[in-house]
């Protein structure tokens, strides 16, 4: 992204960093706003402030142009989790005994019971996972190590899947967790490591397939259904920070602020003004 800005900077006669206005941010933000919406345009931002900053570090600037640049608002959704009856249907379309069925379902256990990224998820090696002390190692976002813990069912789910691995493709040595079979041979291997393209379309045709219309099925909504699920089970917000790798409570808090949202609306049922007087 600090490549499209400096090309947007060169289009617009500014060849040196001492030439970057406020005026300069603001005029490339209104241009990404014709084609991108406000979180996107914030998120471009973000990557940019960075550079800015290591100008000021360096004394490549003396005035700081971020401080009058105001981002679009980005609009407050509520956050749609996956419900319980979804995981069930979900689960109940892979629970043949095909690779494909084992390996699908390891794959929704494993999103359901940890909120990894999707890209954390794709990047996972067998050698991240330690079945003994219960924990999967996974690089975040920024080379940020942590470690999740796995239950028993998911770790079982993973056995599973990895034994019938074993014995359908003999001889394979990728690391990666998530394969998929090859069409056709190369490298004298059966199977190729699932790209995060390939995970997302396993999730969305899971999705379709289990009639799943109201929410969109994804990666990320099992994330959000993981922390939804384990603040609602009585997890801190901390706990919940930590193991999604969150840099702050921010976005910790919004998965809180969507339950207590949803808690009050059932309460309505109690406390309705309307429906508690005597009509």
């Amino acid at each position: 992204m600090c490549g499209r800005f400096l090309e947007f900077c060169q289009e617009n006669g500014v060849t040196k960093p001492a030439q970057i206005t406020s005026i300069h941010l603001g005029l490339f933000l209104q241009q990404l706003q014709l084609t991108n919406g406000p979180q996107s345009v914030t998120d471009y931002f973000k990557q940019i402030r960075p550079f800015i900053n290591w100008l000021k570090d360096n004394g490549q600037i003396t005035v700081d142009p971020l401080k009058q640049v105001r981002l679009p608002k980005v609009p407050r959704k509520v956050i749609q989790p996956l419900t319980p009856e979804h995981c069930q249907r979900l689960l109940a379309l892979v629970s043949g005994e095909t690779f494909e069925d084992r390996r699908n379902k390891a794959l929704i256990l494993l999103l359901l019971d940890t909120g990894l990224r999707l890209r954390e998820c794709t990047e996972l090696k067998w050698s991240d996972i330690n079945y003994d002390s219960e924990l999967i190692k996974v690089m975040g976002k920024g080379a940020k190590e942590r470690v999740v813990r796995i239950g028993p069912k998911v770790q079982r789910a993973l056995l599973e899947y990895q034994y019938l691995k074993i014995q359908s493709f003999p001889g394979d040595k990728t690391p990666d967790v998530w394969v998929s079979r090859c069409k056709t041979r190369y490298n004298n291997a059966d199977c190729h490591p699932l790209t995060t393209n390939g995970i997302m379309q396993t999730i969305v045709t899971l999705g379709k397939r289990a009639g799943i219309t109201n929410i969109r099925c994804s990666p990320h909504t099992f994330r959000h259904t993981f922390a939804t699920m384990c603040l609602r089970n009585g997890a801190g917000e901390f706990e919940v920070q930590s193991l999604m790798g969150h840099s702050t409570l921010t976005m910790t808090r919004r998965y809180a602020s969507s339950l207590n949202s949803e808690a009050a609306v059932q309460g309505h049922k109690k406390f309705s003004p309307v429906d508690n007087l005597k009509l």
